[in-house]
């Protein structure tokens, strides 16, 4: 199934794509039909492979031309990854990324999408899920005990401490966003803590019921959690019943939700990355904006690039 359908938008008027930028160097890309064959969620090891057409940062990387931010950094026990926009500039706030992987993938999954959200918006962190599921240690999942969504909530806490110490980014613009499971996960940090978080993104994975995930519920309708799912149709993992049912909890939490289906069977798609830049910019940064900064160097909504 091509992955370069139009998406069906629910809770926005906006008709049109975000449009897609040629990549930085020619021939770096395949044809559409290379493209779309990507697999994102099967066993393949892409997401341990580098990328040669982005500016990404891990744990490991020695960095020696930037300035010290950019210094070797171990940080949170070598369980993230970084990805810096191309041009990094240093007097810019930028919104951050926090991406959540999939069971069967680590960190390192954030360096392989972030160039299909937008090479130049976003400083990018990926957390590592707290339970391994290979002896090598390159394959972990999030699981939903008490013990393992506490240590996946501190992770992402202690993610974003780093970047903001590392990096030039605007704190209160902080976006969860996940594939899958870890899009399940994503959502149930951002409800555990609403204030921390200026929205959530979820690729195929479901509003998180039990676990006291809706414990604080007057904090959540206070707060109006803007929300993005993405779902594929034809994915075994879609159920137009359960999606109903996680539209009720949403509703419940007065959360400000958009619903986003693709006419294939993974959403894991060039079109979904971008309609991911394009909500993000249109409801965190724009919205933002709105309310009125006195801060001169905060993120606007000028979008550097749509890719």
């Amino acid at each position: 199934m091509s992955r370069y359908f139009s998406s069906a938008n629910w809770g926005t008027s906006r008709s049109n794509e975000a449009p897609h930028d040629d990549p930085p160097s020619e021939g770096s890309l395949g044809t559409p039909e290379e493209e779309s064959s990507l697999n994102f969620a099967g066993n393949s090891e892409s997401f341990l492979q580098d990328c040669t057409w982005h500016d990404s940062v891990s744990d490991v990387d020695n960095v020696d031309e930037f300035p010290s931010p950019f210094d070797q950094f171990k940080g949170v026990g070598a369980r993230t990854a970084f990805f810096l926009p191309l041009h990094y500039e240093a007097n810019y706030a930028y919104p951050l990324l926090i991406w959540l992987h999939n069971d069967g993938f680590n960190e390192n999954q954030v360096t392989q999408v972030m160039p299909h959200i937008s090479l130049r918006n976003y400083v990018g962190v990926g957390v590592r899920a707290s339970c391994a599921i290979d002896s090598a240690g390159h394959r972990y999942e999030w699981r939903t005990r008490p013990g393992a969504i506490q240590t996946a909530y501190e992770n992402v806490m202690q993610a974003i401490d780093e970047a903001c110490e590392r990096f030039s980014v605007n704190a209160s613009r902080v976006v969860l966003a996940g594939y899958q499971s870890g899009g399940a996960m994503a959502m149930r940090i951002a409800l555990r803590d609403p204030k921390r978080f200026a929205g959530v993104v979820s690729l195929g994975g479901r509003m998180p019921s039990g676990g006291r995930a809706l414990s604080n519920l007057s904090e959540l309708r206070e707060r109006r959690m803007p929300m993005l799912w993405q779902w594929a149709t034809e994915s075994s993992m879609f159920d137009s019943c359960e999606l109903d049912e996680d539209m009720r909890r949403a509703m419940m939490i007065r959360a400000q939700l958009e619903i986003r289906q693709y006419c294939d069977d993974d959403e894991m798609n060039t079109v979904a990355l971008a309609d991911v830049d394009q909500w993000i910019m249109d409801k965190v940064v724009a919205s933002a904006s709105n309310s009125g900064s006195s801060d001169r160097w905060a993120s606007s909504p000028t979008r550097f690039s749509s890719n």
